[in-house]
This record gives C-alpha cells, structure tokens and sequence, in this order.
C-alpha cells in the first residue's frame, strides 16, 4: 500500500524542505518544480509529469516556478526489519544520550 498526498505551492520560488523517508517520490502535477538535494551540485527541474525517486535520508529543497505549482508525494512504507529495527533503537539511543548534561549539569554533550 502506498500513502499519496497532493500539496501546492502558491508563493514561486518559495522553497519547503524536508528529509526524505523510506520510499518517498516526487511527481510534477502543475507547474515546474525545482528540487535541490542535499550534497548534489546540479539541480533538478521538473515537468509536469515527471518523477523524481528521493533516497532516503537525503535533505530535500523543493519550489515551483509558476503562481501556483502543484506535486505529489508518494511513499511506500518500508518493511519492517531487523536492519530497519536497529536504526530506529540507534536513533531513540542518540536522542536519549542528547538528553544527558557533564556532571554540573548546565552544558549538554557534544557527540563527534
């Protein structure tokens, strides 16, 4: 089963961002889209009627070109797994130490 949800941009090159998710895909409905992701040079437009798979993790930057620029998103959930199991306990284990403070307990630590 796939989640697909519609969203318009009414303000051109007004940007909204996101981190992609597991399955996540971008289609151009109305308008010319202009996606910029994370760590990539070149930035990519799309027509209406073009597809763009996202890889999860990636940094998102997405405005239109048009007065009003319409997309979709669609995501295909990810299956659970072990793999996808351990990447949810180690982030819950990142936050949880985030919370922890140095023994005066006024300064958070810094995790390199």
């Amino acid at each position: 089963m796939r989640e697909l949800r519609t969203f318009e941009l009414d303000e051109p090159g007004r940007p909204v961002s996101w981190r992609a998710r597991h399955g996540q895909s971008v289609t151009a409905l109305e308008g010319c889209l202009w996606l910029t992701l994370e760590g990539q040079r070149a930035d990519i437009w799309l027509r209406p009627g073009d597809v763009y798979a996202l890889v999860e993790g990636e940094r998102v930057w997405l405005s239109g070109e048009a007065p009003v620029s319409r997309f979709l998103l669609a995501e295909t959930p990810a299956p659970w797994s072990l793999r996808r199991a351990w990447c949810v306990l180690r982030q819950f284990k990142r936050r949880w130490d985030a919370r922890k403070t140095d023994a005066f307990g006024d300064c958070p630590q810094i995790h390199a």
